[in-house]
């Protein structure tokens, strides 16, 4: 079973290089939009298809450079019989050693025997396909895999329209099922020529005025017609091969016609049947046509639940169905340098798979803030709907996504992770619980950017310490409105151990009279027990209808850094 073990592209598209040495079994792209995903799907299917020739453009080139020309190498693993023939291939045969990842010139003990391709594409935008070794080049010569192991090494692609391999096509899957061929010719021929005659006799009945009108016409010009002229359907327009056979259903209605995730379904299905002549298979966009649980099927159909592998896929989606399903090693971001303006293939570590699973919607993001809990995440959004709903661009349109973090022990798992892959993250949480010291420097000094409350403040606490007279009044009405709103007064008097209720309170707030102490018993009350307000939604409304409309009548303290949190969110602070 022909597999990759090593991808090289330069100058193809929107990729400058990339070097990447993928899995096995299932490989999952993801990246930002442009960032190369299809471009290494079309990379491995122009080296390893089956093909002739193909066609390229100056657009196919990066930035449309033409003096730079395209390569692609792709480094062949599991070599079957036909491929390890010493006869044909045997200066070309290079080591590869799957410990350690390096190559070697040649073939040896513990290494695997890989052949390397090369497409390159010049200016002049010829194709040229050739296999690679220092032995070959030494000795001068040049050549490429035989027609029939190209066959047997190209590359199955699940695209968008998976119509052509529901038919007897040259190169569809079915030619691969089985060693069973169509007899037919003469038959369909006879059928071609039967619909020409058929057609004929009809036409020419119907069409007598302008047969003669034209006979007439060529008999004056000299134009020789054997004596007759008849309508007749084109014999090199009505021409029937095995192609013209298409899969029906028990209805007489061609697969064809089924939905395109049911054709990819069905199409991957087959695929895996004659895995060891359809070695790798390409598929753009996973979640296309389907839903969630087709999505699964899907999945399971390409081998990624399967311990044992007989299929090389690569992949790409923007579905966090897909990347829930996948565990961490099936996982590979595309992320352009911008230092050297190269690709990077970064592989997800181990750490990640809780995330994947919890919140697989951060690794489709441009950055993402981990919040330490879902209090935060309501702040956030809050703000958020407050400036979109006064025509701004909402921070989902620009790429961020919030993550809930379980808590101010757990957030660093997950943005050190993030970070680490390349993302944009920041951290959002209160300071009673702080971060290591050590391991905040680390997560700062690493790109990571970390807003917290001062002075040991959780985020009730700066709420209430950074408001004014009415908007305590609001949040105090808001919190009784609430499901456990008769816990408030009970609370506040424990809180302010019976010094004063929540009508006292009220009625200083609205009077403008509230001290500071009292702010400050009110946020401890705020956030004992389960909290008044500790679920994303009520924390909406507040940022949203409370604290955004009366952002100046809030402390310096709280809208400073919810100012420098939120210009974070809209991607003001962007760093890849």
């Amino acid at each position: 079973m022909p597999n990759i073990v090593y991808l090289n592209v330069k100058n193809f598209r929107s990729i400058k290089e990339l070097s990447w040495k993928p899995n096995h079994g299932m490989n999952c792209l993801i990246g930002v939009g442009d960032s190369g995903k299809t471009t290494v799907l079309d990379a491995i299917d122009y080296c390893l298809g089956a093909r002739r020739s193909a066609q390229f453009s100056d657009y196919d080139f990066y930035k449309t450079d033409t003096r730079k020309p395209i390569r692609i190498l792709v480094a062949l693993g599991a070599l079957e019989p036909s491929l390890l023939s010493m006869d044909a291939y045997g200066d070309y045969f290079c080591g590869y050693n799957l410990a350690t990842g390096k190559f070697e010139d040649e073939p040896g003990h513990g290494l695997e025997t890989i052949l390397v391709l090369r497409l390159k594409v010049e200016k002049d935008l010829e194709p040229q396909w050739s296999l690679l070794s220092k032995r070959a080049k030494a000795k001068g010569i040049e050549r490429n895999l035989r027609w029939e192991d190209r066959q047997t090494s190209s590359p199955l692609r699940l695209g968008d329209h998976p119509d052509w391999h529901l038919a007897w096509r040259r190169g569809a899957l079915f030619e691969r099922l089985t060693d069973e061929k169509l007899a037919l010719t003469e038959d369909l021929s006879d059928a071609a020529r039967k619909a020409r005659a058929d057609f004929g006799s009809t036409a020419n009945k119907e069409l007598t005025d302008s047969l003669d009108a034209v006979k007439k016409s060529a008999d004056e010009l000299g134009v020789p017609t054997a004596g007759a002229v008849h309508a007749l359907l084109d014999a090199n327009s009505v021409k029937f091969g095995t192609g013209a056979i298409a899969l029906h259903d028990a209805n007489n209605i061609p697969l064809s016609s089924l939905g395109t995730g049911s054709k990819r379904i069905l199409i991957a299905g087959l695929a895996r049947k004659v895995a060891t002549s359809a070695s790798i298979a390409l598929v753009d966009e996973l979640e296309t046509g389907l839903e969630p649980h087709r999505i699964r099927s899907l999945l399971n159909t390409l081998g990624a639940k399967d311990t044992s592998v007989n299929q090389q896929v690569y992949a790409t989606t923007h579905s966090p169905v897909v990347l829930r399903e996948l565990d961490h090693t099936q996982l590979t971001l595309l992320r352009v340098d911008k230092t050297t303006g190269k690709h990077q293939a970064y592989s997800a570590s181990e750490s990640a798979q809780g995330l994947l699973r919890s919140n697989p919607e951060a690794f489709l993001a441009k950055r993402v803030i981990v919040c330490e809990g879902k209090s935060e995440i309501g702040f956030i959004r809050g703000f958020d709907q407050h400036s979109s709903g006064r025509g701004n661009v909402s921070m989902d349109a620009l790429g961020t996504v919030l993550v809930d973090g379980g808590g101010a022990k757990k957030v660093l798992s997950p943005a050190n992770e993030l970070l680490r892959l390349g993302y944009n993250v920041s951290i959002f949480m209160d300071s009673d619980v702080p971060l290591e010291a050590a391991d905040e420097k680390n997560f700062v000094n690493g790109g990571g950017t970390l807003f917290k409350w001062p002075n040991q403040c959780a985020l009730e606490d700066m709420i209430f310490q950074s408001a004014a007279g009415p908007v305590i009044a609001a949040l105090l009405d808001y919190a009784v409105s609430l499901p456990n709103g008769g816990k408030v007064d009970a609370q506040i008097c424990t809180a302010s151990t019976n010094q004063f209720n929540l009508a006292q309170a009220k009625a200083w707030a609205e009077s403008g009279t509230l001290q500071p102490a009292t702010a400050v018993i009110l946020g401890q009350a705020a956030r004992s027990g389960a909290g008044w307000f500790k679920k994303v939604a009520p924390y909406e409304h507040i940022a949203k209808s409370i604290l955004a409309p009366n952002f100046s009548l809030l402390d310096a303290g709280l809208t400073g850094i919810t100012t420098d949190l939120m210009n974070w969110a809209w991607g003001q602070n962007d760093r890849t």
